[in-house]
């Protein structure tokens, strides 16, 4: 039960980060620039959550980030899971539980899944409906924004997830 609670905040709270990063890149910018602000909520699975409950989490935001982006249904979700496994696989390289390894693990997992975003919907497209590469700029800075967010997006997903933390009766630590 204290799984699924933190699983449904967890994805609540990707929903409002995706409202959030929508409304301050219309309001900074006129849509510029975009955040990618619920991808934090990936890595920080990625980090902290065990394999099937951060799995779920993942594609429930990748349902989230499908319906946001309105594009090719389950594109989101199948990167959302792979930023999910990249996070738990990248983590053990380097301390991913600063702040700093935090917040490059999620600019970099932002600019990869971006890309691969880009190369997939390439794939799947005809040729005259396919997106250009010119969008990689787009991505990179969309990478550098996310990653500078990411730090305060770890403070509020620990806050929230806090009071699900406790001792899981039968496991040995």
């Amino acid at each position: 039960m204290r799984t699924s609670l933190r699983t449904l905040t967890l994805v609540l709270a990707a929903l409002g980060l995706v409202a959030l990063g929508a409304s301050i890149s219309r309001q900074v910018a006129g849509g510029a620039f975009s955040l990618a602000l619920a991808l934090p909520v990936v890595v920080w699975l990625g980090l902290d959550a065990a394999v099937v409950e951060g799995a779920v989490a993942a594609a429930a935001v990748g349902v989230v980030l499908d319906a946001a982006a309105g594009g090719p249904a389950g594109l989101c979700v199948f990167l959302s899971v792979m930023l999910f496994l990249a996070s738990r696989a990248a983590a053990g390289t380097f301390d991913a539980e600063s702040l700093l390894g935090f917040a490059l693990l999620s600019g970099v997992g932002t600019l990869l899944f971006g890309l691969a975003a880009i190369l997939l919907t390439r794939y799947v497209s005809p040729a005259e409906e396919a997106p250009g590469w010119g969008l990689a700029g787009r991505v990179v800075v969309e990478a550098l924004l996310t990653a500078l967010c990411a730090p305060g997006v770890r403070w509020v997903l620990d806050r929230l997830a806090a009071p699900f933390h406790g001792e899981d009766p039968g496991l040995l630590r």
